[in-house]
């Protein structure tokens, strides 16, 4: 008897620890904002970001709220050398989402730039991800 009420308590307690791992992870490398900004009327605005510990994904997103105009983003690592760009011409109220870009843990800078006389009110967001999402 004894026995396997040890039995049953050593499963319990290692059931308990892999579940346990298993949430850390999850919360670690579940996804997030690194960096989020807002733009009105700019020629280029850079923001310097850095990819969480287990994540290897980023994912960019423009929202343009208000204008329109000719705009680039660009990812460049620490060495200046660029990992990701798009551009597109937008109109009012308009999301462009990117894929995943794979990108490991590191730093980072976006840079946005719009071109032409029209303004152009815009919040631009990175989010990172890992594992298993």
């Amino acid at each position: 008897m004894g026995g396997t009420s040890t039995l049953i308590k050593i499963l319990v307690i290692v059931a308990v620890a892999v579940l346990l791992v298993a949430a850390v992870y999850a919360a670690l490398t579940f996804p997030r904002a690194v960096v989020d900004f807002q733009v009105s009327s700019i020629d280029r605005e850079q923001r310097e970001f850095e990819v969480p510990l287990l994540h290897d994904k980023a994912q960019v997103a423009v929202g343009v709220a208000d204008g329109s105009s000719l705009w680039r983003a660009s990812i460049t690592n620490a060495n200046g050398e660029e990992v990701w760009s798009h551009s597109a011409l937008q109109g009012e109220q308009t999301t462009y989402t990117s894929e995943w870009i794979v990108l490991p843990n590191a730093a980072y800078n976006i840079t946005f730039s719009s071109i032409g006389a029209f303004s152009l009110e815009a919040n631009i967001r990175v989010t990172s991800k890992g594992g298993i999402w």
